[in-house]
């Protein structure tokens, strides 16, 4: 599109950078001040105090500042607390707090929030409801997150690759299911497990993969795992991400399961539009953004607890149902491609920036709202204390 871009951040391989694209370590703050200043647009995908008063004085200059608010993080870390240690849950209720702050500071003095799907935009519409009613609802916008068009990825390569990075653990003949991301404690891995066991025990050439668990994460999962069967349960390295595409390739689906909380009511699953550029189907529980769209193509599978090894034995054999899921992915893929996104974050961010009064404005009411917030976090605070 002929536009140029700074990419901050910590580290970057120079032959992963699009052309166009200079990349800025955030070490160097002379180079992010410089890079910000010289910027139209400043798109932030979290940041922290330094980040977001950067952004702020540059949004003074009239720059447009945008936060990427594809994970409302506080909603992750709120889930993840109900099953970590006391003294845990004391750092994470701090980075709760800030991370909800920071979306707050965005809503009031930012000039755009982009959100991946309507919960997202509802979540952040209700949080600038009481500041300016329905008035700068034009500022939160819908941009469903991209994908990579499909490259030369043979499955028969992913294939072979899985099977070197597992030492042999890995043949021909098996069915390979994927989880692609992290073992996060909010998603529903222990009860997920306990069904896909069932699954392994009724066809023994299915293999699960995951990638970069602990040794202590490890033992945790195959505690749910029929002991007859936690061969199976094959846990792999991280593989370097610009590869990924190229070992992932090698699966037959990809398994995403969210907790029946509230984390799995705002999620965009990132790692589901990596499936999109591979034609690989997905196999997941209910959610309002891919639940609706994966029904509604036949690009995948929704399951609940009670039928979710009934769905992956008949997917283990039946290829032809998956060469059709693979086909419905691919289908779907274009209205996602990178360009597309870039194309709509254009025409979000056409608009004028913000003026100086009503960003004054924004982050005169963000302090005032400080104290009032710092109540509630010494309350749960002492809630958390006590607890432990």
């Amino acid at each position: 599109m002929g536009h140029e871009v700074s990419l901050c951040g910590r580290t970057a391989l120079p032959k992963c950078l699009p052309k166009n694209v200079s990349f800025v370590s955030v070490n160097r703050l002379k180079e992010v001040v410089k890079a910000f200043l010289y910027s139209d647009v400043i798109l932030l995908h979290g940041g922290g105090p330094l980040v977001i008063f950067l952004a702020i004085v540059a949004g003074f200059f009239q720059k447009r500042i945008v936060l990427d608010s594809y994970v409302p993080h506080w909603i992750e870390l709120d889930e993840l607390s109900k099953t970590s240690a006391p003294l845990q849950n004391i750092k994470i209720l701090v980075k709760s707090y800030f991370n909800a702050l920071r979306g707050l500071f965005a809503g009031v003095a930012f000039d755009c929030i982009i959100a991946a799907n309507r919960r997202q935009e509802d979540l952040y519409r209700g949080i600038v409801a009481p500041f300016s009613l329905t008035k700068d609802f034009f500022r939160i916008s819908l941009i469903p997150f991209g994908c990579s068009e499909p490259g030369e990825y043979s499955r028969e390569r992913g294939r072979r690759l899985l099977s070197e990075l597992a030492d042999g653990e890995i043949s021909n003949n098996n069915f390979l299911i994927g989880w692609l991301g992290g073992t996060y404690g909010w998603f529903d891995l222990e009860g997920v497990l306990q069904e896909v066991s069932k699954a392994l025990t009724i066809n023994e050439s299915i293999r699960v993969v995951f990638f970069g668990v602990s040794q202590e994460r490890k033992m945790q999962l195959l505690e749910h795992v029929a002991p007859d069967v936690r061969s199976h349960i094959i846990f792999l390295p991280w593989i370097d991400f610009s590869k990924r595409f190229e070992y992932w390739s090698g699966f037959d689906i990809s398994l995403v399961w969210g907790g029946e909380g509230y984390e799995n009511d705002y999620a965009s699953r990132t790692r589901n539009f990596d499936c999109l550029t591979l034609g690989l189907p997905i196999v997941q529980n209910w959610d309002d953004e891919w639940g609706a769209r994966l029904e509604s193509t036949g690009a995948g599978r929704v399951a609940d607890r009670s039928n979710l090894s009934d769905v992956l034995y008949e997917l283990s054999i039946s290829p032809e149902k998956v060469s059709e899921m693979r086909k419905s992915m691919l289908d779907i893929a274009p209205s996602f491609y990178w360009v597309r996104f870039a194309e709509k974050l254009i025409d979000v961010v056409s608009i004028p920036p913000m003026s100086f009064v009503r960003r004054f404005c924004g982050v005169l009411a963000f302090f005032f709202i400080l104290p009032a917030s710092l109540v509630f976090f010494i309350y749960n605070l002492l809630l958390t204390l006590k607890k432990s």
